[in-house]
């Protein structure tokens, strides 16, 4: 074989080497990026529903006072009348929420769940512990008629 022809296969396999490190490197620059923005957005999230419960909080403070509650079953969301209306006054979130679970004897917020957008976030009381969980849920595929 002549060296021209030894020269060219070297040149062609040194070519698509480095076709697959840039394709490599591209790929996972794409799951890093990925990755990263899922990590911020799961945070906001979370800071988003910090800030619900907190606003919940506040307001059974003040709704305990009036000898009411924050929780009524019968209502969307198991919100009592005005308690909406105060917590989007009190927290900055986007998100839709709701309460889960409330004990009532102690007058406190034992479960909550908040969603915005693809990212949800549960909340959980139980023998002293608090528990928060952020998920963040992605559609695989849909199909309409």
């Amino acid at each position: 074989m002549s060296s021209d022809g030894m020269r060219d296969k070297i040149n062609v396999a040194s070519f698509i080497r480095v076709i697959l490190i840039v394709a490599g490197v591209l790929i996972l620059s794409a799951v890093g990026f990925f990755v990263a923005n899922t990590q911020i957005h799961a945070r906001a999230a979370f800071r988003d529903a910090k800030n619900v419960y907190l606003a919940l909080s506040a307001t059974e403070i003040e709704y305990y006072a009036a000898g009411k509650t924050i929780y009524d079953p019968t209502m969307e969301g198991n919100l009592a009348e005005g308690v909406r209306e105060r917590v989007e006054k009190l927290a900055d979130s986007e998100g839709t929420y709701k309460i889960v679970s409330y004990d009532v004897k102690n007058h406190r917020l034992t479960g909550l769940q908040y969603n915005n957008g693809n990212y949800y976030v549960d909340y959980t009381y139980k023998k002293g512990q608090s528990k928060w969980e952020v998920k963040y849920m992605m559609t695989i595929s849909r199909y309409d008629d």
